[in-house]
């Protein structure tokens, strides 16, 4: 069965942006900072969208607004 994972971006400066992401479109509870020259996470919580956010960002030279992730 599928685990799907959605996130929102709230914020976009300079040096780092900031997604809401959470089990569905209603229910984002968790926040997620990444940081646009080094791309780390932080935190770094093993269950986020991290990666997968911080792949679509590099392959579409933009980050993105909102997005599904299923695994």
């Amino acid at each position: 069965m599928a685990h799907l994972m959605y996130f929102k971006k709230i914020r976009d400066e300079l040096t780092e942006v900031e997604y809401l992401w959470g089990p569905s479109r209603e229910q984002l509870d968790s926040s997620l900072v990444i940081d646009k020259r080094t791309f780390a996470a932080l935190p770094g919580p093993p269950d986020s969208p991290a990666g997968q956010i911080i792949l679509r960002a590099r392959r579409g030279s933009e980050w993105p607004e909102v997005g599904v992730i299923a695994s």
